[in-house]
């Protein structure tokens, strides 16, 4: 628990710069994954997060011009897509957030990175 309160509050202090949380950039990242429009319900599972909590998240990436919401032929679905302007902060950021997390991994050897990852994983049911 400590290491992940640790980890998170250097997180937001990154990301902060960038009026951003890590999860705008997570859900950011999603998009430009995809390469196409995906449902606002498809990135909350991604994210491991509640349907409210994604709304709010896309909201922020909305005002700032970061994605588009588009109609869909089911009103219940909301489809959001990365906007060139989104597409360009996660270009120009890209390399930063890289570093961000090579960073906090270095105490580990690259063979303790990939059993940490694994064992992660196993706790993710990946």
């Amino acid at each position: 628990m400590r290491v992940g309160d640790r980890m998170w509050r250097a997180s937001d202090e990154r990301f902060g710069r960038w009026g951003l949380a890590d999860n705008h950039y997570n859900a950011l990242r999603i998009l430009n994954g995809t390469g196409k429009p995906i449902s606002q319900a498809e990135i909350g599972r991604q994210m491991l997060s509640s349907r409210a909590n994604v709304t709010k998240l896309l909201d922020l990436l909305e005002t700032r011009k970061f994605i588009r919401r588009l109609p869909c032929e089911d009103r219940r679905v909301n489809l959001v897509e990365l906007t060139d302007e989104g597409a360009k902060f996660i270009e120009d950021t890209a390399a930063e957030v890289i570093g961000f997390a090579n960073e906090e991994m270095r105490r580990l050897t690259r063979e303790e990175q990939k059993t940490l990852f694994n064992l992660l994983g196993k706790l993710l049911d990946e």
